[in-house]
């Protein structure tokens, strides 16, 4: 079944880095209903050819000019380790190394790894995937794991939103509420 799960909470180093408005210690959790959660029990892999869509929107709360939000999306297992990095986007200039730890969900995950990172995006609708890899480019097992996505804009408001999913041989689609800046958020396997 298809539950809310909470990340973990981690504190992040005290900066002189741009501060983020609104709730800054606890998690974003939603809740999908149980009624689209697909069920397996399954040891088998993540479906050949199959995807989980992560779609989304930005929509910055104030009027008027805004920065580009650090972005990170990811999977990991029940026990919290990295799985994959499915999208990062941070500026692309020395200041992704110096305010990364802003993501700090992602950061404790991943220990601030930029490997997988590309430029931010302005406000607007986006879908990333996950092809059902590992970071190395091993195909996973089915079954479950937990879904991030993290968001932190220079002068404004932080959001975490973590969903837990069934990977298994049937499709699924649910949506997921908004969190501040974050919105429009659904989750769709396709096998």
């Amino acid at each position: 079944p298809i539950a809310a799960t909470d990340a973990p909470a981690t504190d992040a180093p005290a900066t002189d880095a741009p501060t983020t408005a609104g709730d800054t210690t606890a998690p974003v959790s939603t809740e999908a209903p149980s009624t689209d959660a697909p069920s397996t029990g399954s040891d088998d892999a993540f479906p050949a050819g199959g995807e989980l869509l992560v779609n989304f929107s930005f929509t910055p709360e104030s009027s008027g000019p805004s920065h580009n939000p650090y972005i990170a999306v990811w999977v990991e297992d029940l026990d919290g380790n990295l799985v994959k990095t499915v999208s990062l986007w941070v500026e692309q200039s020395f200041k992704a190394e110096k305010y990364i730890h802003e993501m700090r969900a992602y950061y404790a995950t991943s220990g601030g790894d930029l490997t997988m990172s590309s430029a931010t995006r302005v406000a607007g609708e986006y879908s990333v995937s996950w092809d059902g890899t590992d970071n190395e480019g091993n195909t996973v097992a089915a079954g479950d794991y937990v879904l991030f996505i993290e968001g932190a804009r220079e002068h404004g408001p932080y959001e975490l939103i973590s969903q837990q999913v069934t990977v298994g041989p049937e499709a699924f689609d649910i949506g997921l509420e908004d969190s501040g800046e974050i919105t429009g958020v659904s989750l769709q396997l396709v096998v």
